[in-house]
């Protein structure tokens, strides 16, 4: 398990990508001007197939969510909703690895980069209670956070993910984990970690966290990535179904003749919309190098993402047939390709929307978090499963304590 363990950390740090500035390398505002003292933190980890994005937030006493920089980390090229500074952004780290077959390794890893977490929030925030939240392309029991099945993390089928992870997180940092299987913090001991899926994270963020948060309506997130996740958010609350997989949209049989899909089905949904299929179809290496390339004038790369984007609009009709939403929110990588994917999309749901003429159509708009919704909303969740309710995000950053 040590040497497991060595080799993970090697990858974790040659994996890293951080653009170090001044402290922080923000805009920093005062939280305490507004009356509200931080109150308890979280670390958000969303695992997909290729790569583990991570950040850390801190709750006021006043419910507001924030994020904090505590690695010297800065992604560049979103702006946070409401136009002010980069908080949830410099929060964020990405590290890339190739063990998603590889159960052990991949735990490993998490507990690496949560560790390196916990260290930063200590340091900037001592004593106060830290939480972790994990979301997972994978389908997860919702009582017990056990991970049923994932198409793209093998490692991680059939594995009762927050033990694993906090057994993880132990051997890496010698303490004792917490007892018992409730998340949340617990001092002197690893907490166990609030496991969910990543699409319902993201629906999460989107419907708690976004400009158009407590909205009453219905919306249908679609996260498109390495596949296609999905989640229904109605009245603001995500209904993750009977037995909390609802939103697998991605394994919808789209082409029965189609190729194979590692879920077991042919012909789904994510294998014509994904970002391996936007790839594929525009001759590229990857989806993002098929989207700069689109975003510039490529005219093959447009052709390509203007196809993922008919191939979207079809899905999005037989969804809107079933759950009639107000509107689509589209998150996930291949979303940053913006209206090139989303105005082919519009037509295609409006042409094969049955009775599309004679009822309102959703609305289709890029998720206001983008890619990175998914740790956000592991976050937020794991502080409202340990008992502090999130009620706002702020827009600046918050402050640590003087000193």
């Amino acid at each position: 398990m040590r040497r497991r363990t060595a080799a993970v950390e090697r990858e974790h740090r040659e994996h890293r990508e951080i653009r170090r500035g001044t402290e922080g390398g923000l805009d920093v505002a005062d939280v305490g001007r507004t009356g509200d003292t931080p109150v308890a933190a979280a670390i958000g980890l969303d695992v997909g197939g290729g790569a583990v994005k991570a950040g850390t937030v801190v709750l006021t006493s006043g419910g507001t969510l924030t994020g904090t920089d505590v690695t010297g980390t800065d992604v560049t090229g979103t702006v946070s909703p409401g136009g002010g500074g980069s908080a949830i952004e410099a929060a964020e780290t990405r590290i890339e690895h190739q063990v998603e077959s590889d159960g052990d390794a991949l735990s490993a890893l998490c507990a690496a980069i949560a560790r390196d977490q916990y260290g930063g929030l200590r340091s900037r925030w001592p004593g106060l209670p830290v939480v972790w939240g994990v979301s997972a392309a994978a389908w997860i029991d919702p009582h017990s956070g056990r991970s049923v099945f994932s198409p793209h993390l093998g490692g991680w089928r059939d594995r009762a993910l927050p033990q694993d992870l906090a057994r993880a997180l132990s051997d890496l940092t010698g303490l004792p984990m917490a007892p018992g299987e409730a998340s949340g913090h617990a001092s002197g001991a690893v907490p166990v970690p609030s496991v969910i899926n990543d699409a319902d994270a993201a629906a999460w963020a989107e419907a708690r966290l976004a400009t158009s948060a407590g909205r009453r309506d219905r919306m249908v997130l679609v996260a498109i990535g390495t596949g296609i996740g999905g989640a229904l958010v109605r009245d603001g609350a995500v209904d993750i179904g009977e037995h909390g997989m609802a939103g697998e949209f991605g394994h919808m049989t789209m082409d029965p003749a189609g190729p194979p899909c590692p879920c077991g089905n042919t012909g789904c949904w994510e294998l014509l919309v994904s970002a391996d299929a936007l790839a594929a179809r525009a001759g590229r290496a990857s989806a993002r190098a098929a989207i700069d390339d689109a975003l510039a004038g490529d005219p093959a790369c447009r052709d390509a993402v203007a196809g993922t984007g008919r191939w979207l609009g079809r899905g999005l009709a037989t969804l809107a047939a079933v759950l009639d939403p107000g509107r689509f929110v589209i998150g996930g990588g291949v979303a940053t390709a913006g209206e090139l994917l989303l105005a082919p999309a519009r037509e295609e749901l409006a042409r094969h929307l049955p009775g599309g003429r004679r009822r309102p159509l959703p609305s289709v708009s890029v998720a206001t978090w983008g890619n990175r919704s998914g740790w956000v909303g592991a976050a937020g969740v794991a502080l409202e499963r340990a008992g502090w309710p999130v009620r706002s995000l702020a827009t600046g950053p918050a402050t640590s304590p003087a000193r």
